[in-house]
């Protein structure tokens, strides 16, 4: 779930969200037009190169920082073999969605379609669909998008303030690795996140999107800087440390955490056909070997580099953002650097909640009360504080509610519903389709594979954050 994943990238096509596509040019409707399987070639579109890099900058975050954690749950061996596996089933599933979307656009005239859209055409088209189920379909997958999302406004919190609250700690010289260290001097962390919020929420308060696309070039830049910074010291400035002393594989108790961690970093699914719809030669998207390929491998690559060798350095020390092992005035500037980014596209990624529940705020009682503008205003700022709240009531375990958000919500988007949308997508045509029982067993294992992920995952997340919280103890 990540720096740049599902901000402006993520808006989806929807009633709902019209005016943020409209003030987004990457995930604005190309034209409305029907679909014309002749159209190899959009004028105004953009080029291989250019959606290369969207696939990437939608797939890279505060997720990749947290691999190193991932693996000390998993082992070396384990860790590695697994997030290759991960990458490339997330991949496969990306590929599913993008074929289904072709079909679907196919057979209801449609250019182009987004994640909703082609859940709800997929049920819509069955001998016995209702309009209740369709739509069910539809605001499922935005549900899981709104959670997910909120989600991720969680993790920029607690990740800004963990950062920030390290190196101002480190700037006062009261370290942690120091001997005379003194524990949450000068602040604890929730007032780290509640001087977070005071920032976040005039950020919020910016309505049109387009005056953030300066903020997210900005950061892109630093991002990407900045993990350079943290290749550099874990790949140079520091000597590579041994990997015999760390085990191939962990307990089996900790591995669901692992699953979590890693599926919330590849979880970018939701950018995918927003992505294919921008393309100047579209039909270049999901060839075998083609863009989305190119740019999830060279995603995947990043995440097992950083992965593997942020666990070598750290081992079992590593920590829920490889950038609070880092030291010394290298670390303080890395650790400044990233909160600076994350802050700067914090208000991306919380537009997606903003854009489903604010209709919904804007038509209910509470209009024939309060001014139009003010209501906007105050709930942009209720939810702001919903996300301090969440992050401030896990305190700072930033590995674990990663790993949580990456179980319940993020598995279900990447994993779960793709294979799903594909039974039901083929299902009309199942005596006709040549091969669809072995697409329906495998599509049924990937399923599968997905909701053992999601359920263990976030049965396990909750399990450790309640012991370490000493919520168990309480009750």
């Amino acid at each position: 779930m990540t720096l740049n994943r599902q901000g402006a990238d993520l808006q989806l096509r929807s009633a709902s969200t019209e005016k943020l596509s409209e003030a987004s040019p990457l995930l604005a409707d190309t034209d409305g037009s029907e679909f014309d399987e002749s159209q190899d070639v959009r004028e105004d579109g953009v080029s291989n190169f250019g959606t290369v890099m969207h696939v990437i900058k939608g797939n890279l975050g505060t997720g990749i920082l947290a691999i190193p954690v991932a693996f000390s749950h998993a082992g070396i061996l384990f860790g590695t073999l697994m997030l290759v596996f991960l990458g490339l089933l997330c991949i496969y599933c990306m590929h599913l969605l993008v074929n289904c979307a072709h079909h679907l656009c196919k057979k209801a005239n449609k250019s182009h379609m987004d994640y909703a859209d082609v859940a709800e055409n997929s049920i819509s088209f069955l001998p016995s669909s209702t309009s209740t189920m369709s739509k069910g379909a539809r605001h499922t997958i935005n549900a899981f998008l709104v959670i997910t999302q909120m989600g991720v406004c969680c993790v920029y919190v607690l990740f800004i303030g963990t950062n920030m609250k390290l190196a101002v700690e480190k700037l006062v010289g009261n370290s942690p690795t120091s001997e005379d260290y003194i524990p949450n001097y000068p602040m604890s962390l929730p007032i780290y996140e509640l001087i977070v919020v005071v920032f976040l929420i005039p950020l919020v308060f910016i309505r049109n999107i387009k005056n953030l696309a300066p903020l997210s070039v900005v950061a892109n830049v630093g991002i990407m800087g900045g993990l350079a910074l943290v290749l550099y010291y874990i790949l140079v400035y520091k000597e590579l440390r041994s990997v015999s002393r760390l085990p191939l594989v962990k307990d089996w108790q900790e591995i669901p955490l692992y699953f979590g961690t890693a599926i919330y970093a590849f979880e970018g699914i939701g950018v995918v056909l927003p992505i294919e719809n921008k393309m100047k030669y579209p039909r270049m998207f999901n060839l075998p070997c083609g863009v989305l390929d190119l740019g999830m491998t060279i995603v995947a690559v990043l995440y097992v580099t950083v992965g593997f060798y942020g666990y070598i350095e750290f081992g079992s020390s590593s920590q829920g953002s490889i950038t609070l092992n880092l030291t010394s005035w290298y670390g303080t500037v890395v650790q400044i650097l990233f909160s600076i980014c994350v802050y700067m596209t914090y208000a991306l990624q919380f537009y997606v909640p903003l854009t489903f529940l604010g209709p919904a705020v804007a038509s209910s009682w509470l209009a024939q009360f309060i001014r139009p503008d003010i209501l906007d205003y105050a709930f942009r700022a209720l939810l702001v504080l919903v996300t301090y709240g969440i992050a401030a009531s896990v305190g700072e375990y930033l590995d674990l509610l990663i790993s949580l958000i990456g179980s319940a919500a993020s598995c279900g988007l990447a994993i779960i519903f793709p294979p799903i949308i594909e039974i039901v997508t083929f299902w009309p045509e199942r005596f006709e389709r040549p091969g669809f029982k072995m697409m329906l067993i495998k599509d049924i294992i990937i399923a599968a594979f997905g909701i053992i992920c999601c359920l263990i995952g976030t049965v396990t997340a909750v399990q450790q954050l309640s012991d370490k919280l000493g919520v168990s103890d309480d009750i």
